[in-house]
């Protein structure tokens, strides 16, 4: 079934970004709209106030308001008329001079004795006025013959300090709308390039964003997180990426291939809490692909680097467990180097029947019968005590097997063990690890054909403590002094260096030794071979070893 598609996480980003941003801007814009008017109305509010006290504080007002007052209770329309002829003249030329919208002078009744439209004259005040009554000074936003004003309200006091009238100077909120227009156009422009520039760079965003998630959406990047976070610690193979020295993803397999089932990524390479084998394989640089051995474990190592859309991701390093395979490897060795010595006997006692025949054809079978005597008790003589001296079939048919192959390569091997029975506690695996990559180079390096006498000797005893010891010579040409520190690392090799699989042989020695809380040494002989020891311990629970009995095989 097709999952259905929906919008990718870039769109919605790129419509809830756009979206917030509008808001966003119609806000700040509201706000600073806000703002200006509170601004505007406050300063009209104050200018109104300053103009109103100054016109209630002239003597021309306070004269012509207090004798308008108190003519009032005999004759009201002369006394608006007589006020209003010389106060509306006065308050034209204060408001052309200072712009403001309108000045009333107004008796405490609230007849006008001023106004901008000349029609008002001698009608009532519209809006507040008790507080002026009371003496106060105060402002407020009220809708007059005028439309709505920011107004101030100030008394007219007589000589004698009585409220004999008032005085309102206002600013009419057209006329502050219209003032404070061009700041909010100014406002607006500023807010829409805001709201432009956030919008180009959200999409810029999005674009990459989109580009990262491949256009998919939400529901499908949980779904594709969900199957990769399955099938990654599904897998039998264990499986890192490594970045700038950063394990930052590990499956189950891996960390307990490792030993390290506790740690959870991101962790470095070098951390502390990991054993110095498991270190070596994720340093990049120190390990490279092939076998290698962490804690009893023989781990193939693959590594490769990731890439996606040109981006380098890191190193993927890879992990099979191959010690079952390496168990049975060992066993098929030693099964297929018996073969191998049972083919290369077959082709030697080929030629021994027909130096047999012949010495019947010439008449001599007394020596015949004598040559084929001392061959046969020469074979079974090396059989028992290789099979006498060693207790573990699996290593006496590796020997068997090697002196085999030595011999069928113009190779004398000479066999001493001082093992003692019942000692031997070493996993078959092991012992063919060690000493079957041991004794190979032994053969390889003695086989040369430019040396006349080509010998190997495998010397096995039981140390003082109780350990094992094994040691491998040779009459090759030995090891260069200044590779004996570094014949043990991985890749190196005195051996063609375009021969495949070279450089691992006793890179796997090494490693099985050190598993096994042992020493390894490498240094040159006598004659000027190489000459290989290593020394086991005994573990605790194993027995101990008894007097030292001496077999040998040549």
């Amino acid at each position: 079934m097709t999952r259905r598609r929906g919008a990718s996480i870039a769109r919605w980003f790129l419509a809830v970004h756009t979206a917030l941003l509008f808001a966003g801007a119609v806000v700040v814009f509201a706000l600073l709209a806000l703002d200006a008017r509170s601004s505007a109305e406050a300063h009209a509010a104050q200018e109104s106030t300053d103009l109103a006290a100054t016109v209630a504080s002239e003597a021309l007002v306070i004269d012509t308001v207090t004798r308008a007052h108190d003519a009032t209770a005999t004759d009201p329309p002369g006394a608006v008329a007589e006020a209003s002829a010389r106060l509306q003249p006065h308050a034209e030329e204060v408001m052309a001079a200072t712009g403001i919208d309108y000045l009333t002078v107004m008796d405490t009744d609230r007849t006008r004795y001023t106004h901008r439209h000349a029609e008002q004259i001698g009608r009532p005040f519209i809006g507040t006025t008790a507080p002026a009554l009371r003496g106060e000074t105060f402002t407020e936003v009220y809708e007059g013959t005028l439309g709505p004003s920011v107004r101030a309200v100030v008394p007219v006091m007589s000589d004698d300090g009585e409220i004999v009238g008032m005085v309102s100077a206002g600013v009419t909120l057209d006329r502050l709308w219209d003032s404070i227009g061009p700041r909010l156009v100014i406002v607006g422009v500023g807010t829409f390039l805001a709201f432009d520039a956030g919008a180009v760079a959200a999409f810029l965003l999005a674009r990459r964003l989109d580009r990262i998630t491949a256009s998919k959406g939400s529901d499908e990047l949980a779904h594709l997180f969900a199957a990769h976070e399955a099938v990654l610690h599904s897998v039998e193979e264990g499986l890192l990426l490594v970045e700038d020295g950063v394990v930052v993803l590990a499956n189950d397999e891996a960390l307990r291939l490792l030993g390290v089932p506790e740690l959870v990524p991101p962790f470095a390479v070098t951390d502390e809490r990991l054993p110095t084998a498991v270190r070596d394989v994720l340093a990049a640089g120190t390990q490279g692909d092939g076998p290698v051995r962490v804690g009893d474990r023989v781990l193939l190592v693959g590594r490769e680097r990731a890439t996606t859309g040109g981006r380098d991701l890191g190193e993927i390093v890879s992990l099979r467990d191959r010690t079952e395979l390496q168990r049975v490897t060992g066993e098929l060795s030693s099964v297929r180097t018996i073969s191998d010595a049972l083919r290369a006997q077959t082709h030697d006692f080929s030629n021994r029947l027909h130096t047999i025949a012949t010495l019947i054809e010439l008449g001599r079978s007394d020596e015949a019968l004598r040559f084929a005597a001392a061959e046969s008790a020469l074979g079974q003589r090396l059989t028992d005590r290789v099979v006498q001296a060693i207790e573990e079939p699996v290593v006496a048919a590796l020997v068997l097997g090697k002196a085999a192959q030595a011999r069928e390569r113009a190779v004398e091997m000479h066999f001493e063990t001082h093992i003692a029975p019942g000692t031997h506690w070493l996993d078959p695996v092991d012992v063919v690890t060690i000493l079957g990559n041991l004794i190979d180079n032994a053969i390889d390096a003695a086989a040369d054909p430019a040396l006349a006498d080509a010998w190997v000797e495998v010397y096995l005893a039981n140390g003082e403590d109780g350990s094992l010891v094994f040691q491998v010579s040779d009459s090759g040409p030995g090891i260069p002094d200044t590779d004996l520190e570094r014949v043990f690392d991985q890749g190196w090799s005195t051996k063609d260096a375009t021969a495949g699989g070279r450089g691992y042989g006793l890179t796997l020695v090494r490693e099985a030794v050190d598993s096994l809380g042992g020493e390894i040494e490498a240094s040159r002989g006598p004659g000027g071979g190489a000459v290989l020891t290593v020394t086991l311990p005994r573990p605790d629970d194993a027995t101990p070893a008894p007097p030292a009995v001496r077999a040998g095989a040549r």
